[in-house]
């Protein structure tokens, strides 16, 4: 899940703070990120998708989470784009269903000309990566799922509100306590020294629909592993972090049990959102996997 939502369980507190290079000037990155990609927009059915083509090389297309938009991962594209042509794009608000955003996918390779592709999904994510790896295995490369999210099962209470959520107007920002939620279940995962970083993830997550985001939980609870899996041989990569709730632990577990010859991964002191608090460590496990090359 996100940073705008409260975690299953309760986090760990990280440990003493490991050396890792110097930070990145997320703003300035941003920034360049901004104007130095190429904008594209596709439709897909009645949804239209818009992105952004960041790099060069072999593509590397980015899942986003459960909310938030493409500007968070911008980071690792900053460190993966002079070797791979980064694909970002945003999830149509209106989608309703889990196949009209595999379709989403789809229909963006196909406009972008990407016969064969890596890549990399978040959270929420990985549910459509997966179903892409069951319904067209030929043209993925690499996987890499990074804290995934899958089995998740609402109780009653919590599909009736993800029901009325889903016709909710307003954004997630707009949300009681989700700030309060969201430090407590978080923000001790982030580096100490750059404060504006954390406050980048709320207010990048906060703009998405609070509909949207119901919906998209309502197909996280429907989602069931298919067994195609067990016979996929799509090189992928399982990245977890220590600051993850026992649901993403497990969700891992599954699938590295599931998919054959997965390379699992951990990062500790780090949180939900490495690709904001952490890019080059979760770079430095991406890039020699995607490349072929021997890990460090």
């Amino acid at each position: 899940m996100s940073a705008t939502e409260p975690a299953f369980d309760t986090p760990q507190e990280p440990e003493a703070p490991s050396s890792c290079p110097p930070p990145l000037a997320w703003s300035d990155v941003l920034r360049e990120f901004q104007c130095g990609s190429s904008v594209w927009e596709t439709e897909s059915g009645r949804l239209r998708i818009q992105g952004r083509v960041w790099g060069t090389g072999r593509p590397l297309y980015f899942l986003n989470g459960i909310s938030g938009s493409f500007d968070l991962h911008c980071l690792t594209g900053w460190l993966l784009k002079d070797d791979f042509r980064c694909v970002f794009l945003n999830w149509p608000d209106a989608a309703r269903d889990l196949r009209q955003l595999v379709e989403a996918v789809q229909t963006s390779a196909d406009h972008l000309q990407d016969r064969q592709f890596d890549l990399f999904a978040s959270s929420f994510g990985t549910i459509v990566a997966l179903e892409l790896m069951r319904t067209i295995p030929e043209r993925l490369q690499h996987l890499v799922l990074q804290g995934p999210l899958t089995g998740l099962r609402l109780s009653l209470a919590e599909r009736l509100a993800a029901g009325l959520m889903s016709f909710v107007p307003g954004t997630m920002n707009r949300l009681p306590l989700r700030r309060r939620i969201a430090e407590a279940n978080h923000q001790r995962w982030f580096p100490p020294f750059d404060a504006t970083r954390w406050e980048f993830l709320l207010s990048e997550s906060g703009r998405t629909p609070i509909s949207a985001v119901a919906r998209r939980a309502r197909m996280l609870h429907r989602y069931r592993e298919p067994g195609e899996l067990k016979s996929a041989s799509i090189p992928t990569l399982i990245i977890t972090s220590e600051g993850e709730s026992i649901r993403h632990h497990h969700a891992a577990a599954a699938l590295r049990a599931i998919i054959p010859g997965t390379q699992l991964e951990s990062l500790s002191n780090s949180g939900h959102v490495p690709e904001v608090t952490h890019p080059h460590r979760m770079v430095k496990l991406m890039k020699p996997f995607l490349l072929d090359q021997p890990s460090a």
